[in-house]
């Protein structure tokens, strides 16, 4: 099932990509076309980011031979179920910081690297500074808990693992 995410996540990413390539320096301009087009693109950048980061999490648990669940369906919100009961504290929170540090870099991207004048990179750093405040606030929280109480918290939701 991984494999079928993946390639449906770099579907979306290369349309993202295609669509700002053809359309984001029309977002420059004023006008009904250009906002449409520029929120569409900067909320689609958000979503790249939000994929990258849940992979970054994905391949840190992998890189610590973490126990992991796939959905069972390509339309889930959730790239993947990590098993805390199965998982080491270690291995918790290496997938922790693999996430934060992939929403690093997607804010490094649309700061230094996208255009400042085009509405879809403003909206862009929008989306991406809001699930930058989502993963401080929600996500940054439960890594402190685990690390000082020294446990990973219990099970929430578990993908049964893929037999497909």
């Amino acid at each position: 099932m991984f494999a079928r995410l993946l390639l449906r996540d770099l579907a979306i990413g290369a349309a993202v990509v295609a669509g700002w390539y053809f359309g984001a320096g029309l977002t420059e301009g004023a006008g009904p076309v250009a906002d449409a087009l520029g929120v569409g693109l900067g909320v689609t950048g958000g979503l790249v980011a939000y994929l990258a980061h849940e992979w970054g999490h994905l391949l840190g648990a992998l890189a610590t031979g973490s126990r992991v669940h796939a959905p069972d369906r390509m339309t889930s919100g959730f790239l993947f179920s990590f098993d805390s009961q199965a998982n080491s504290r270690k291995q918790f929170v290496i997938m922790s910081l693999a996430g934060f540090a992939v929403t690093a870099i997607a804010i490094f991207v649309v700061y230094a690297l996208l255009p400042d004048s085009y509405l879809a990179t403003r909206v862009a750093r929008g989306a991406v500074l809001s699930l930058s405040f989502l993963t401080v606030f929600v996500e940054v929280p439960i890594l402190i808990w685990s690390v000082l109480s020294g446990s990973t918290l219990p099970q929430v939701e578990v993908f049964q693992p893929d037999r497909g």
